[in-house]
């Protein structure tokens, strides 16, 4: 049972850091316009923030979800992970108020999987609601965290 308690976090924690690794490093591969139309669609951010969102953010997601694979900083990786989930849920539902419709793409896999906005929506609160969790543990089993810390006190 104790071997349970410890191994659920840890596979919570590699399957969000796989699919935001994935999510970023697929929208990386493919030209960055893809990624800036793919947030036009959504008619609610300002057209000069477009280019810095689509240029960063890619980078952002592929770097927090290699480090909460790998237990680096982990609780500060979910959180943060946690936090680019609540922002998509907002612009998904932000753009579905403002326009009466999801956008056609989500932008969230590149070119890789195709997902409807309220399976964005779903997925997206489910890795909030995971990463606020993986936030709150103190002590990340199977992590670099751990094996860093282990001279500590």
């Amino acid at each position: 049972m104790k071997f349970i308690l410890r191994a659920v976090p840890v596979v919570a924690r590699l399957s969000i850091g796989f699919i935001f690794a994935y999510s970023g490093f697929s929208k990386l591969l493919a030209p960055v316009e893809n990624f800036r139309g793919a947030l036009a669609a959504y008619e609610i951010f300002p057209s000069f923030t477009l280019p810095l969102i689509a240029q960063f953010f890619p980078w952002l997601e592929l770097i927090f979800g290699v480090f909460l694979i790998l237990g680096f900083a982990s609780r500060w990786s979910a959180l943060a992970l946690a936090v680019f989930s609540l922002f998509f849920i907002c612009s998904l539902s932000l753009s579905k108020i403002m326009t009466g419709v999801f956008p056609a793409e989500c932008g969230c896999f590149g070119e890789g999987i195709h997902l409807k906005g309220r399976q964005v929506i779903l997925l997206d609160s489910a890795i909030l609601v995971i990463g606020v969790i993986l936030f709150r543990i103190k002590k990340h089993w199977a992590s670099l965290d751990q094996w860093l810390m282990k001279d500590q006190p």
